[in-house]
């Protein structure tokens, strides 16, 4: 997927394994874009305004080479693993109850 570096758009590619190409400089996006390739699943632009010619390159880098693919997946599984909301929940009645900062 192709993004601006929108967290949500991210989140939703993730959760269906899409690998990413990011490009985005305002808010969180920069942040957000060098995660994309700290982790591995896809390949961040750094520019809000990348040429034709580098999203072109960008996009064949991430469909010819396979481990952007394994990395989304990756992060697809460990997704998968969770339950936010319960896992919120609890944290949230554990600090309600201890008045300690939760891990």
């Amino acid at each position: 997927m192709v993004t601006n570096g929108g967290i949500g758009g991210i989140l939703a590619a993730l959760t269906h394994g899409l690998p990413l190409i990011g490009g985005g400089r305002t808010e969180d996006k920069p942040a957000v874009c060098a995660r994309i390739a700290h982790t591995g699943v896809g390949i961040d632009l750094k520019t809000d305004r990348p040429t034709v010619g580098k999203i072109r390159d960008a996009v064949r880098a991430v469909l010819s080479n396979p481990s952007y693919q394994r990395a989304a997946v990756r992060v697809q599984t460990d997704f998968a693993r969770h339950d936010p909301p319960v896992e919120a929940a609890v944290l949230l009645e554990r600090l309600a109850e201890t008045k300690a900062p939760v891990v």
